[in-house]
C-alpha cells in the first residue's frame, strides 16, 4: 500500500468519543478480535468485562459509513494504550493505525502499551508503525512485551 492510499483510506474513518450506546458494538468487536488474535487464551467477553477493563479510560471509536469498526482505550494518567481492537474482517484498512495515532495524540505525543508475544499479527503491526520494545514479562495470558510509541 502506498502512503497516498493509506491517507485516502484513513480519510474515510471517522473517529469520535465513545458513548454508552456504543457498548454493544465495542463488546462484539472486542470479543471477535480477542479470539482471532488470542486463540490460546479463550475468555468470555461481555459488557461487564468491557466496562471493568475500560474503567477510568478514555475510549474512542472508529466508524466507517456510520458503523463502528474498532475502538481504542487509553489510560491518560499513564499514557497507556490499554485496548486497541478492530473488527477482524476490516483489519488492514487503516482503522487501527488511525485510532492508535489519535490515542497517542491524546496522550501528548507519546504512549506505551503491552502486546502478547503470541499475537504475532498485532506485534508486527506495532513494529511496522515504529513502536519499540522496552521490557517484557509474563502475565495471565502468557508472555508479553511493553512497547513505546516512536518519537
Amino acid at each position: 500500500m502506498t502512503s497516498s492510499a493509506a491517507v485516502t483510506e484513513a480519510a474515510t474513518i471517522h473517529i469520535r468519543p465513545y458513548a454508552p450506546a456504543d457498548a454493544g458494538a465495542c463488546v462484539g468487536i472486542f470479543d471477535r478480535a480477542w479470539h482471532a488474535g488470542h486463540p490460546y487464551a479463550p475468555r468470555k467477553i461481555g459488557v461487564a468485562l468491557f466496562e471493568a477493563e475500560t474503567k477510568d479510560e478514555t475510549i474512542l471509536v472508529g466508524e466507517i459509513s456510520g458503523s463502528i469498526a474498532g475502538f481504542v482505550s487509553i489510560y491518560l494518567p499513564q499514557s497507556f494504550v490499554h485496548h486497541l481492537y478492530v473488527e477482524p474482517a476490516l483489519q488492514g484498512q487503516g482503522i487501527g493505525t488511525t485510532l492508535l495515532a489519535r490515542a497517542v495524540a491524546l496522550a501528548g505525543g507519546s504512549a506505551s502499551l503491552k502486546c502478547q508475544t503470541r499475537n504475532e499479527s498485532a506485534l508486527s503491526f506495532y513494529r511496522r508503525l515504529g513502536w519499540v520494545e522496552v521490557t517484557a514479562g509474563t502475565g495471565e495470558f502468557g508472555p508479553w512485551v511493553a512497547l513505546r510509541s516512536p518519537g
